[in-house]
């Protein structure tokens, strides 16, 4: 039987490095996880001398960081161990690297240095709540099996930022009056959120599957969508738009209403219609 063996009271390095030997280190996929006080053995078995026996974070193995002040932790060491033996899919192995960054981070609390530390969002990350499910799960077992759902969440999340990342450097940059645009032909929606991160004033985004259009607006800025709406209405009769009362979205379809129907219009004259729009602003 293979065995994980981690510290009881699991923190967010314990729970990831255990995380990535399950999910990437061949064999292990079906591992029992044991927790012991840390820095002690699980039945007088040493660390790094039984190869069904893998120790995270515990035990100063190869897989703990506890016996250097270098800037590493479990989690970074599972990683590096597991691109050094060519173990992950080049898909996965960028967008783990950064999540096991952010890990590392926390597990030596660089999150007091972030903008407003004290803020109540920092309490919606997922070391966080990981400190609240302890007042709740009776054991680190329960606890574990909460978080790794999220792990892998955080891992498609940071995918689709990567993808995002790309798309965005090969979408179109247009001026539409005053505003700095972006538009894209391309199925990924966290585009438009990062693009608009990145200081782009109009993000437009036409999904060439499903040819809906989503045109969306910085928040902070004084973009009203309504002249570019009320244009495209005119000019497309089969297409469903809807006009967010912030006038900030613009929406050709969406998951919350899969009946709007989509725009016959390329993203070229959509591209139009939105310069046309907004010309004197």
């Amino acid at each position: 039987m293979k065995l994980i063996v981690t510290h009881r009271s699991v923190d967010l390095d314990a729970i990831t490095s255990t995380w990535l030997v399950k999910r990437f280190l061949p064999g292990f996929e079906n591992a029992e996880i044991k927790f012991v006080p840390a820095q002690t053995n699980f039945q007088n078995i040493l660390p790094d001398s039984n190869k069904d026996v893998v120790y995270v974070d515990t035990g100063h193995g190869k897989f703990d960081h506890h016996q250097t002040n270098d800037n590493t932790c479990a989690a970074l060491r599972v990683f590096m161990y597991l691109q050094k033996h060519k173990l992950l899919k080049s898909k996965d192995e960028e967008a783990l690297e950064r999540l096991v960054n952010v890990v590392n981070d926390i597990d030596h609390f660089r999150e007091s240095s972030y903008p407003d530390p004290t803020a109540d969002r920092y309490d919606f990350m997922l070391s966080q709540i990981l400190e609240g499910l302890k007042s709740q799960m009776r054991t680190d077992l329960k606890i574990i099996e909460h978080i790794f759902p999220c792990l892998e969440s955080i891992l498609q999340i940071i995918k689709n930022k990567i993808n995002a990342e790309r798309e965005i450097k090969k979408g179109y940059v247009f001026k539409a009056g005053k505003f700095r645009c972006l538009a894209m032909s391309c199925r990924n929606e966290e585009t438009i959120k990062l693009a608009l991160k990145q200081g782009f004033d109009i993000v437009v985004r036409k999904d060439p599957v499903k040819k809906h259009v989503r045109i969306k607006a910085h928040p902070l800025n004084k973009v009203d969508l309504t002249p570019i709406y009320n244009n495209l209405i005119k000019i497309d009769n089969v297409g469903t738009w809807f006009l967010h009362v912030s006038k900030k979205m613009l929406l050709n379809g969406s998951s919350k209403n899969p009946t709007l129907k989509p725009t016959p219009l390329s993203l070229q004259k959509v591209i139009e219609i939105i310069k046309s729009s907004l010309k004197t602003t």
